[in-house]
Formats: C-alpha cells, sequence, structure tokens
C-alpha cells in the first residue's frame, strides 16, 4: 500500500521541545490569572476547531478570561500535542485532544507517550465515515469490495501521516480486503478540497469535517466505523452491519499537560461539565446530530485506556511495513 505525502510536512524528530516539567504548578487560589491558550493540533475548520469555538464562550465566561485559541497542523496533531506538552503544567494551557494521541504514538513520529496527557473531560464522540466524490458514482459498501463494480485502486486521503484518519484508512484497507491508494494531506479542509477537485476518490473523515460536502450532495458516504449508526447520518449503515467487527470512534476533549495542581484540574473538570450543560454549547453539537457525552475522572481513563490498546497497536503494525 503506498503512501503519498502531499505538501511540506514539518520533521517531527527535529522538533526537541524537552517536555520536562520541572516547574511549580500553579494554585487553584492564583487560577486563572492570565488568558487561557487553546490549541488546536489541526488547521481552523475541523472538529477540533469545532470543539474550541463552541466551548469557549462559556469557558471565557466561566474563568473570566480570554480562551484565545491557537492552531498549530502539521505531522498529524504531533505538532500540536508536542507544544502543549511543552507549556507549563499551570491550567493556562490546554489542548483538543482525540485519538490522534494514540496514534502518533504508535507509528513512533513522536517522543511522548499518551500518559504525558492529564485527560480533563470528553464531550463527545463521533464514527469515522467512508466518503467519495459523488460523481463516481459509488453509493454502497460492497461496490468497492472484491467482486464489487467499484473494486479498483481507489485514492483515498487522510489528514496527516500518523494521524487517527491515516491509521483508521490504514484498518479499513485490511479488513475490507481492498487495495486503497492512501494520500497524506495536512488538514481536513485540504483533503474535502481535494476530493471536489477529483485529484483523489475519497476520505476516511469524521462526520463535522465532512458535513458541507455531504449535505451539499458532492459527496456520498457510505459506511461508518461505530457500533450504531450516526445520529446525524442515520441512512449510512455501520461496518458492523456489513458483517465487520468495527467499533471504533473518535472522542474530543479537552487535555493539559501531566502536573496540573489537582485544585486547578478540579476546577478545569467542572468548567468544562458546566460548558457540557450549557444550552448554547448543547445546541450547537446537537445541530451536527451529535449528543453531548460528557466524561471525566476515572471514566473518562478507563475509556482512554481501552482506545489505547486498540489504536497502539495497529499504528505500531502500519510503522512497522511502511519502514
Amino acid at each position: 500500500m503506498m503512501i503519498k505525502a502531499l505538501g511540506k510536512h514539518p520533521l517531527i524528530n527535529a522538533l526537541s521541545l524537552g517536555l520536562a516539567l520541572a516547574v511549580t504548578p500553579a494554585h487553584a487560589a492564583d487560577f486563572p490569572d492570565d488568558d487561557i491558550k487553546f490549541i488546536s493540533p489541526a488547521a481552523p475548520g475541523g472538529g477540533s476547531d469545532y470543539l474550541i469555538r463552541s466551548l469557549q464562550p462559556s469557558l471565557e465566561k466561566q474563568f473570566g478570561v480570554n480562551i484565545i485559541p491557537q492552531y498549530l497542523s502539521g505531522g498529524g496533531g504531533a505538532i500540536g500535542f508536542m507544544q502543549s506538552l511543552n507549556a507549563r503544567p499551570n491550567g493556562l494551557t490546554v489542548v483538543a485532544i482525540d485519538n490522534k494521541v494514540f496514534t502518533q504514538q504508535g507509528m513512533g513520529n513522536v517522543n511522548f507517550t499518551y500518559d504525558d496527557f492529564d485527560y480533563l473531560g470528553s464531550l463527545y464522540s463521533v464514527p469515522y465515515v467512508l466518503a467519495f466524490n459523488s460523481d463516481l458514482g459509488i453509493g454502497s459498501l460492497e461496490s468497492i469490495l472484491p467482486g464489487g463494480e467499484h473494486h479498483r485502486k481507489l485514492k483515498i486521503g487522510f489528514a496527516g501521516i500518523g494521524s487517527s484518519t491515516h491509521i483508521m484508512s490504514e484498518l479499513l484497507a485490511r479488513r475490507l480486503d481492498v487495495n486503497f491508494d492512501l494520500v497524506s494531506y495536512q488538514g481536513a479542509p485540504g483533503l474535502i478540497a481535494a476530493v471536489m477537485g477529483g485529484h483523489i476518490d475519497g476520505v476516511v473523515l469524521d462526520p463535522m469535517d465532512l458535513r458541507s460536502a455531504l449535505e451539499s450532495g458532492k459527496m456520498t458516504a457510505i459506511a461508518v466505523t461505530s457500533g450504531e449508526r450516526s445520529d446525524g447520518l442515520p441512512d449510512v449503515p455501520t461496518l458492523k452491519e456489513k458483517g465487520y467487527d468495527i467499533n471504533i470512534s473518535n472522542w474530543r476533549g479537552v487535555a493539559a499537560p501531566q502536573g496540573l495542581d489537582e485544585d486547578v484540574r478540579s476546577r478545569w473538570v467542572a468548567a468544562l461539565k458546566q460548558a457540557s450543560e450549557d444550552p448554547a454549547f448543547q445546541k450547537r453539537i446537537e445541530q451536527l446530530g451529535i449528543d453531548v457525552d460528557f466524561r471525566s475522572g476515572p471514566e473518562f481513563q478507563d475509556y482512554v485506556e481501552s482506545l489505547s490498546s486498540q489504536l497502539i497497536p495497529v499504528a505500531q503494525a502500519v510503522a512497522s511495513e511502511n519502514r
């Protein structure tokens, strides 16, 4: 399976950011004493950006400071994650986090592990969607499988080497026994534009990134990776319905560098929980056909551990095969 990288990608291994965090954390009585930097490890316009913008009003009201989005795309999310870990663990820098943290570790692209983060809360989860340019006439999963009308080497794009969309694209190619020609782009907006322009055939992305393209009819979704159908795409079958034992979703949450003062951490968890209950936040999320499902504490940590055990081994296998 050939992978092409389009555009300039930062050299992750050359980005030695020094993750030593020997600093004195801030205490709750002083928090927050400055604006809060909220890192998106992806380009504007994607799922991480949407999470940050949706949380921003409630968090600014609660904390009484500005929430400043910072977009650090590149490296399939690795650049943003590494920059967030290089910050002081004082609660003034957080990062929008998802499955990319596991896949980057498994690929060996980074000098951190998922345990280097303090997982503050998960707001919701979405399936990965396999979708194609509608002009191709691919309307069902069966049509791309061996013996199907469109069974051929299809160009499938994903958002960054080592990203979760990369690993899910690889996983689907293996499980479905199809020969995808995988092509890397730096972010979802450019990836979708490439499908629209006919440069590639399809993508593996989450429904938030695909929303406009699917609603316009310019792209067609043929399968989702969640165990149950997505409320936002009720007519799109799951892979489990088609006989494949795949049940993996991409969650959207907030994390900070390990080392937060416990009181600061508690303030963040409480703020995220309150934001998740804010009617304006819920409306924004529900407009996408997604239910808010806030998790924190041991329940969230168990969820993180479960996903890491599924995705890291697949990413390791992909890295080994592509050396």
